[in-house]
């Protein structure tokens, strides 16, 4: 049984799935072995994401697909998500502690951040504006409270997942092409082509910034340490109690690091907040190499790194992400707010707004679900983010306020009130007293 499942994408629209047996140390057996080949897309795999035994995928041609992993490497097809009208360009799954995941989120070329139920089919819960020109990278924090967006417009946004709608966004002086949380909640890492960065969730301040030698692709972080590949093939090792580079493996790959992913062995291995063991790196050159870290991060030019184990399948890798191949336990089921139903039905339905005035029937409330260790969105048309209506992305300003209310009839002294008052009369059905004359 491999320890550890490896989902690689591919230019040519394949997706790979590798078993790593062994535990990498020096002088052991370790196997690097091919599970499945999927032809999952149309075009290319621009993103992969796998937690808990799934896994996903997103390609050019607008799609998601959702698998399932067992523990032998055996792959199960769970089926096509449309929704998206561009490339889907970032996938990030969220699993409360120790559990199988429950939401899928996805951002594409069109702007939007869909949410997805994956105790449910992975039904398509929650669609939100994000960014002009495209979503590039999706963070979920471990928590379920927030998440974080980079797009193409140079913003980073955080997000209220509780509420569905957008907490607070800022502009980058450089394009964020990826980003995600910190083990612990308490930082994020985000990288631009240029440099690597850490800033606090709480205060937003940036704690630490590092100048890649090369133009970054992509990176891979736990603890206080990030591994960032580069242009060229180099892997570059940051800590971030300190200010220069603490390690290096030279040439990992010869022309461009496409994906890195840490080898967690165990579940608990992979929620732990140290320094891993094994690193997982796929190259545009069509190799998947295992790097010991104990080793192969003190290479020169002189004495480069020698990976534990290699497959090459001449495919050109485009992304990479890694799983414990141990299938965790279901989620709990969120805790509900109370049922109203019940009430509702004893209590007259109330015809007018007068009536509720007088307390004679009640006001029935929306029923939302809330629960700390999930992602529980609001009802898709409640609030200002609902279809056609007002965001807070329709302004470039950093404090852009919501759109003015549309339909509505203004006033010479500026107000809405009248058009708004005539609006609620007619959805409640309430006739206005004609003037005797």
């Amino acid at each position: 049984m491999a320890r550890c499942t490896v989902i690689a994408g591919s230019y040519e629209r394949f997706v790979f799935g590798y078993g790593v047996h062994g535990e990498g140390a020096a002088g052991e057996t370790s196997r690097l072995e091919k599970c499945f080949t999927a032809d999952a897309h149309l075009s290319s795999v621009k993103c992969v994401a796998a937690s808990g035994g799934f896994a996903a995928s997103g390609g050019s041609d607008d799609l998601i697909r959702v698998y399932h992993c067992d523990a032998s490497g055996a792959v199960a097809d769970l089926g096509v998500l449309v929704g998206h009208e561009g490339d889907v360009r970032a996938l990030a799954f969220h699993a409360p502690s120790g559990r199988a995941p429950t939401r899928l989120l996805s951002g594409g070329a069109d702007g939007s951040v869909r949410v997805w139920d994956a105790r449910d089919n992975f039904n398509m819960m929650k669609t939100m504006r994000a960014h002009r020109g495209g979503v590039l990278s999706i963070a979920a924090h471990r928590s379920g409270r927030v998440a974080l967006t980079s797009g193409a417009d140079s913003h980073v946004a955080m997000w209220d997942m509780l509420k569905g709608r957008v907490a607070y966004k800022f502009k980058t002086p450089e394009r964020v092409e990826r980003l995600t949380f910190t083990q612990d909640g308490k930082e994020y890492v985000s990288l631009t082509s240029k440099r690597l960065s850490v800033t606090d969730v709480e205060a937003g301040s940036i704690v630490r910034t590092f100048a890649t030698p090369s133009k970054a692709l992509t990176f891979e972080a736990r603890g206080r340490v990030a591994y960032v590949g580069c242009e060229g093939g180099d892997v570059i090792v940051y800590d971030t109690r300190t200010e220069d580079a603490v390690g290096q493996i030279v040439k990992a790959h010869p022309q461009r690091v496409r994906g890195l992913a840490f080898g967690s062995m165990t579940l608990e291995e992979a929620e732990e907040d140290s320094n891993p063991k094994l690193l997982i790196s796929a190259g545009s050159e069509g190799a998947v190499r295992v790097w010991d870290l104990r080793t192969a991060t003190r290479s020169s030019a002189e004495a480069p790194a020698e990976s534990v184990v290699e497959i090459n399948t001449g495919a050109r890798y485009t992304c990479l992400c890694a799983m414990p191949s141990e299938n965790p336990p279901e989620a709990p089921e969120p805790k509900a707010a109370q049922d109203e139903t019940a009430n509702r039905k004893k209590q007259p339905h109330a015809k007018n707004a007068k009536q509720v005035a007088k307390g004679k029937v009640t006001k029935p409330q929306k029923k939302v679900v809330t629960n700390d260790e999930d992602f529980e969105i609001v009802p898709a048309d409640d609030g200002p983010t609902g279809k056609g209506g007002p965001s807070r992305f329709d302004s470039d300003s950093d404090d852009a306020p919501f759109a003015k209310p549309t339909g509505f009839k203004k006033k010479r002294d500026g107000s809405y009130e009248k058009s708004a008052t005539s609006a609620r009369r007619k959805a409640h059905g309430i006739k206005t007293k004609k003037s005797r004359r």
